[in-house]
């Protein structure tokens, strides 16, 4: 795998950090929030608070694995943007966009959005040591904790002041669902992060709650995949299998419980979380890409930007745990995968949205609210650093 970190770094700092590094507002602050297929730039279009918070989080992870002080320069410019355009001052809690002068667009509060904040400025202060960062997370954290939990695990869209609403932003094909495994996941993730720099006990209790709802409700009750959209009761809404999220889950899952050191949890945990990267790779993996997901007994045969990159870390995050050499071939074929395919090569590209089964692009945005640089570029640093510490997980 030492060749393969070698061209993910090449990838990640020839190529993703470059065209991320230009979409720097200057004249109104954060970062332009719309590139269209042909890489034509949209300088008014909205700018969205999970955008915001993965770049944030994207460049402090650069200057973390090599500090490179543009990276850092780009992470200060992000957190301004964060702090004094998308953080309500008022109501407390992130907007979830806001317009291209920094202005609200949209004042409703998502948890997922506000779970990404936390991860961005986890990372951010991971990178700059910066206390005013940490207090903002620890608010949001708080604010997660007080508005968005009940007694049967966490809610999903507010208004601005914190009342509930439907749940449009993280529902699906015609479906409003009350919770989703989405936000439950990105939560655990983000609270994680801030675990391995604030280790804080209400914190450590919450990420144990998840972790038993993973366990509990959201898992299949064979094990092997996560069920997707439920109701107040954890009823599932919709018949749906997503493969990228279980295969991202499966080492999110594992990362969660290695924070923790918590001995018990993570042998249960990481017992099916192998089962879900088994039932991945023994079922819908091939060499030729991962597909989307499965609905109602039909599967979307497209191959997605970040289900493939998921797939990659996943793959080796069980080769790690295994040591099975079929994932290892599985996360390997997946890059080659990706170079061929999802990699746009175009003079300024970045990763095509998705390809079809034939490897050809769809003609969807290279950036908007959802197509960051998250994924992406966390697979390469991942590999990087894991290939680096040579690490084996227990």
């Amino acid at each position: 795998m030492e060749k393969i970190a070698q061209e993910m770094y090449k990838e990640l700092k020839d190529r993703i950090f470059p065209f991320w590094s230009k979409l720097k507002d200057e004249e109104n602050g954060g970062f332009y929030g719309y590139v269209d297929y042909d890489l034509n730039i949209d300088k008014k279009a909205l700018k969205g608070s999970i955008l915001n918070s993965r770049i944030l989080w994207f460049f402090s992870a650069i200057y973390c694995l090599d500090k490179e002080e543009k990276a850092l320069e780009l992470a200060h410019h992000a957190y301004k943007f964060l702090r004094d355009n998308i953080l309500d001052k008022e109501n407390k809690g992130l907007y979830w966009m806001v317009d291209h002068k920094g202005e609200p667009a949209d004042t409703r509060k998502h948890t997922y959005s506000q779970a990404f904040g936390i991860y961005g400025l986890a990372q951010y202060y991971k990178a700059t040591g910066n206390e005013e960062a940490l207090n903002i997370a620890i608010d949001l954290f708080n604010i997660i904790e007080r508005n968005c939990r009940d007694e049967n695990g966490y809610l999903e869209e507010f208004d601005r002041n914190w009342n509930l609403k439907e749940n449009y932003e993280l529902s699906e094909h015609g479906v409003i669902s009350s919770r989703t495994m989405n936000t439950h996941l990105h939560i655990l993730e983000a609270y994680t992060l801030l675990y391995d720099i604030w280790k804080n006990s209400n914190l450590k209790k919450s990420i144990i709650y998840l972790l038993n709802l993973f366990k509990d409700k959201i898992c299949s009750e064979d094990g092997k995949y996560l069920k997707v959209f439920f109701n107040d009761n954890w009823d599932t809404t919709i018949d749906m299998k997503s493969y990228g999220h279980d295969i991202e889950a499966s080492w999110l899952l594992d990362r969660a419980v290695d924070v923790l050191c918590d001995e018990g949890i993570k042998n249960t945990t990481k017992k099916y979380t192998m089962e879900i990267a088994e039932n991945i790779l023994n079922n819908i993996y091939s060499p030729d890409g991962i597909v989307n997901e499965t609905v109602e007994g039909k599967t979307d045969l497209s191959r997605v930007w970040w289900v493939q990159a998921e797939s990659v870390v996943g793959f080796f995050n069980a080769y790690q745990k295994a040591n099975d050499v079929r994932f290892i071939e599985a996360s390997k074929n997946i890059w080659e995968y990706i170079k061929r395919y999802v990699i746009d090569k175009r003079d300024g590209g970045e990763w095509y949205w998705k390809v079809d089964e034939n490897g050809e692009p769809f003609e969807m945005p290279i950036v908007e609210p959802w197509k960051c640089p998250y994924h992406n570029s966390r697979m390469c640093i991942e590999i990087i650093e894991r290939v680096k510490n040579n690490e084996v997980s227990g």
